[in-house]
């Protein structure tokens, strides 16, 4: 299940982004303070896009967070118009095919929306790419992030890539 991020759900946030193993995967640990930010940033992307991060639970546990996943407009994967797919979950959680399932309901949303994608994972993450291909991504190559290697991941395929397509109404994106 997913719902909309809210200001209530920083608490959660920063325990996520303070696990080592979780954050590993994400370029590394984010404090209180810089989870602050990122809370109220993503709270406003919803407000001005009408879309953005979902604090994800299980069906039998509505009111318990076990990660996040959504849509985000970022240029730091791609320069052009494209949202980045974003899926993190804690660690009891992984390798239970959640992280796909989520992945591909954030897809849905991108596609409904006629959005190009854009992801990036750490390169050597098998986990976090074998995602991205189950979601239906193309791995485009890798790139340098922070000092560490990346792989690039679009939708739709590289022949119709976010460094060509402008989504449709993209004056609603600006």
């Amino acid at each position: 299940m997913g719902r909309r991020l809210l200001p209530a759900d920083l608490d959660f946030l920063v325990e996520l982004h303070e696990s080592p193993e979780v954050m590993e995967t994400q370029g590394g640990i984010r404090s209180r303070a810089s989870t602050e930010p990122f809370v109220r940033s993503n709270v406003a992307h919803w407000r001005h896009y009408q879309f953005g991060l979902y604090i994800l639970s299980t069906i039998e546990r509505p009111d318990d967070p076990i990660g996040r996943a959504g849509l985000r407009w970022d240029r730091s994967v791609a320069e052009s118009p494209a949202v980045d797919l974003s899926v993190v979950l804690a660690q009891p959680f992984w390798s239970q095919g959640i992280g796909v399932e989520a992945g591909k309901a954030v897809v849905a949303i991108a596609r409904n929306l006629e959005l190009p994608i854009v992801a990036g994972c750490k390169a050597d993450h098998a986990a976090a790419r074998g995602v991205m291909e189950k979601v239906g991504l193309e791995n485009t190559g890798t790139y340098v992030k922070d000092g560490m290697d990346w792989a690039r991941f679009v939708w739709p395929p590289e022949q119709d890539s976010p460094a060509t397509v402008i989504p449709r109404n993209s004056e609603r994106h600006r």
